[in-house]
């Protein structure tokens, strides 16, 4: 009996030896992360764990650690690296935060140069940007283009081009245009009243001082010639002009309307006009004519209305630049229908108006230097057509001497 009270003492002394030998064991582990908890890098830019500490009483113990991961760097979010070590039965957790951003603006390059230099009344074409990302990769669809040319004032304008990924880095870039004037020769007529000039004279010798109007304007320098320029005259037909200027610059042309525009243009269609009109409506049309410059649109009671010399440089100015991107647009009004601007082979684009004593003919010659003719006059049915080519005859003469 002895004996066995000693064995069994002798169990029990060898069993707290092991809790505390586990014990021991337990408190000595020390297992931490190496660097920080929390990182912040740039998409696709590569990681370097800079892993942990893992002893037992100073014994290197890692490979009793397992690492696990959903870290992607070449796509954006928010991320962990868990290390888990298992030893005698308890387990350890360590966790890294790896926060992947894009914070790079995208490139943003012009198509084209950046200043451009164009003369008054010349086209401007817009050529755009592209955009490359380093994260959303070709953006060119989401550039935002701002500003506006007015090919028809001199001036410098800016175009800005601007660009904002997925992650809202902004970036922007600028295209410079510069409106030129060209030179003009020194006009010595250019009040339009000096009886040396040709033009003066010829109407100053037939008796037509109160009964014509005239005006010149070159597309490309600005210059220009008038006489009686702002006297009010029935405008007849010329608002066909108008009609046409509406449609195309709003985008209402269909293929059900373009027929009507173009017998109102290259005939004179009266029909068509009346079409036209109520199908954009009268006050429409006046507002329209009336803000481009125009201020006698449509004054009067009736579908035609009054006009001014200048009225029809207003009208004339806006079709060259419209007829520019519509070739339709152009034909319409390149026609020999009522056609007395037109000289040897140069081509007219042109709209003549006639009602009792009135008749007009106004027009762009699309010469080298492209111009516009504007002649309203009181003279129908007394040799009108001749007067009037006459007159073209003058100011061609007039404007080959000056370009």
């Amino acid at each position: 009996m002895k004996r066995l009270w000693h064995f069994t003492l002798l169990l029990s002394v060898v069993g707290i030896l092991s809790l505390v030998a586990v014990a021991v064991i337990n408190t000595n582990i020390i297992f931490s992360l190496k660097g920080d908890n929390y990182y912040v890098i740039p998409v696709n830019e590569s990681f370097e764990d800079p892993l942990f500490t893992s002893l037992l009483f100073k014994k290197n113990i890692s490979n009793r650690v397992k690492i696990t991961s959903t870290l992607n760097t070449s796509k954006i979010g928010v991320y962990y690296i868990n290390y888990d070590l298992n030893y005698l039965g308890k387990n350890y957790n360590l966790k890294r935060k790896i926060e992947v951003i894009d914070n790079t603006k995208p490139d943003i390059k012009l198509n084209g140069d950046n200043e451009i230099s164009l003369f008054i009344n010349d086209l401007y074409i817009e050529q755009g940007a592209t955009s490359f990302d380093n994260y959303d990769g070709d953006i060119t669809s989401n550039i935002v283009i701002s500003g506006n040319v007015n090919t028809s004032e001199e001036g410098t304008y800016e175009i800005i081009y601007s660009i904002k990924d997925s992650s809202g880095n902004f970036n922007s870039i600028t295209r410079k245009v510069n409106v030129l004037r060209k030179k003009a020769l020194n006009d010595t007529t250019n009040n339009g009243y000096n009886v040396n000039n040709p033009i003066i004279k010829y109407i100053m010798e037939n008796n037509y001082k109160d009964k014509i109007s005239i005006g010149y304007y070159n597309l490309v320098t600005g210059d220009s010639f008038y006489y009686q320029e702002n006297k009010i005259y029935y405008g007849a037909s010329l608002i066909k002009t108008l009609d046409a200027l509406y449609l195309y610059d709003n985008n209402l042309v269909t293929d059900e309307i373009k027929p009507y525009v173009e017998k109102a243009i290259s005939i004179s269609d009266n029909d068509s006009h009346y079409f036209l009109i109520n199908y954009i409506g009268r006050n429409n049309l006046k507002n329209y004519g009336i803000n481009l410059g125009a201020y006698n649109t449509l004054s009067g009671g009736d579908s035609y209305g009054n006009t001014t010399v200048m009225d029809q440089i207003v009208y004339l100015k806006k079709l060259y630049i419209l007829s520019k991107n519509n070739n339709d647009l152009k034909s319409y009004f390149i026609n020999d229908y009522g056609n007395y601007l037109k000289i040897n082979d140069v081509s007219v684009m042109h709209k003549y108006g006639y009602y009792g004593s009135f008749y007009h003919d106004v027009g762009i010659f699309l010469d080298k230097d492209p111009y516009i003719i504007v002649i309203l006059t009181t003279l129908a049915n007394n040799n009108e057509r001749a007067i009037i080519n006459n007159i073209s005859n003058l100011i061609y003469d007039y404007h080959n001497k000056r370009s």
